[in-house]
């Protein structure tokens, strides 16, 4: 456990395993809701 936390001090590490958490969140919500709903809302500015 002692090797885990002298690990985890360390920013690079720390870093790494941020960005790979956060982006296998972002890549669960892209596979929960699809990648073709992105651009199919209407742009409200369309009419002016």
């Amino acid at each position: 456990m002692k090797k885990l936390k002298t690990l985890y001090s360390k920013n690079g590490v720390r870093f790494a395993l941020h960005t790979s958490f956060y982006l296998a969140i972002l890549i669960t919500l892209f596979l929960m809701y699809g990648f073709h709903t992105a651009n199919t809302g209407n742009y409200i500015y369309n009419d002016f």
